[in-house]
């Protein structure tokens, strides 16, 4: 013990720095799962039929919509929401070639009425998460670590599709690692975030929504794009090929308007402009409040440690 204490003693400036930075850094990630933990525990739980406008909490299960089906890129599995990752081994490092989320709206449903869940700009947290790796002698070569085998035999597949990912992106060697995490249809949702009820005098605004809403999931997948709307076949997506992919999302979207509006009122989530958290899980609120409390004592317990190697640093100095 007395010999790390005098090697931070005299450790140079840039160890100094270094464990500074890493101090702030512990302190940032305690606040931030103190706020989180404090709104979950701070704003009760609301009935969709019931709910105020505003900044509420909602329990319920995810449904997918109807139309463009949302799919996750690497496993091809069909979801509500999805988030994936591809890196390339750079010497001792993994540097992201391509990564990327869903937005396309879904549905929250708790029994006593539907609400539209927009999650762009959302914190998503899943159980549902994977990752493996190619080891580049091959991309049939790989080793595959699944976390939480409820997502069914879809690894396999992952493999392949992850393959074609890469052969896009014109690499051919190299060790490869993906990760991917989803929200399946079905799943528990807890969500947390800016409720506001589209009422019949709204509609206009609904249906600029919900195009901007198909359009937006349409971009994620590039290739049903392009195999829907790029007529000459060069590959790219015209001004006027555009346009009729517009107006594709505009009438799907009044597609989907028209089953909105066998509803009295049209319920909607999305992340507040006020900047507090739009938090969206398929974990429970205890689990997810033990997520977060875990976060928040690391944090602080870490920035205690380092904290105090900081102050016996700076006090060999003056």
């Amino acid at each position: 013990m007395a010999d790390w204490i005098d090697r931070l003693a005299q450790a140079p400036d840039g160890a100094l720095f270094v464990v500074t930075i890493l101090a702030l850094a512990s302190l940032l990630a305690g606040f931030s799962g103190l706020r989180r933990t404090r709104h979950i525990e701070d704003v009760p739980t609301a009935r969709v039929r019931s709910a105020h406008q505003g900044y509420v909490e909602l329990i319920g299960t995810a449904h997918t919509m109807g139309g463009e089906p949302i799919i996750a890129p690497l496993s091809n599995t069909s979801c509500c929401w999805y988030r994936f990752r591809v890196e390339r081994r750079s010497g001792k490092d993994w540097r992201t070639v391509r990564s990327g989320s869903s937005d396309g709206i879904f549905m929250l449903s708790d029994g006593t009425g539907n609400c539209v869940i927009d999650p762009e700009g959302a914190e998503v947290t899943t159980r549902h998460t994977r990752t493996w790796s190619d080891t580049g002698s091959g991309l049939g070569s790989h080793a595959i670590h699944v976390r939480l085998p409820s997502l069914g035999k879809t690894a396999d597949r992952a493999v392949a599709v992850g393959s074609t990912i890469l052969e896009r992106l014109g690499s051919k060697v190299g060790e490869y690692r993906y990760s991917e995490a989803v929200i399946l249809d079905g799943d528990p949702l807890y969500a947390i975030g800016h409720f506001h009820t589209l009422r019949p005098g709204d509609h206009g605004v609904t249906l600029r929504e919900l195009t901007a809403a198909v359009l937006r999931e349409w971009k994620q997948q590039q290739e049903t794009l392009r195999e829907r709307f790029d007529s000459n076949r060069d590959g790219k997506i015209d001004v006027a090929e555009w346009e009729r992919a517009r107006t594709a999302a505009r009438h799907e979207a009044l597609r989907l308007r028209g089953e909105n509006l066998k509803r009295e009122h049209t319920h909607t989530l999305s992340k507040p402009s006020d900047g507090r958290y739009f938090l969206l899980s398929n974990l429970e609120e205890f689990g997810l409040l033990r997520r977060y409390r875990w976060r928040m004592r690391l944090g602080f317990a870490a920035f205690l440690v380092l904290g105090a190697a900081v102050s016996l640093m700076l006090s060999t100095r003056f």
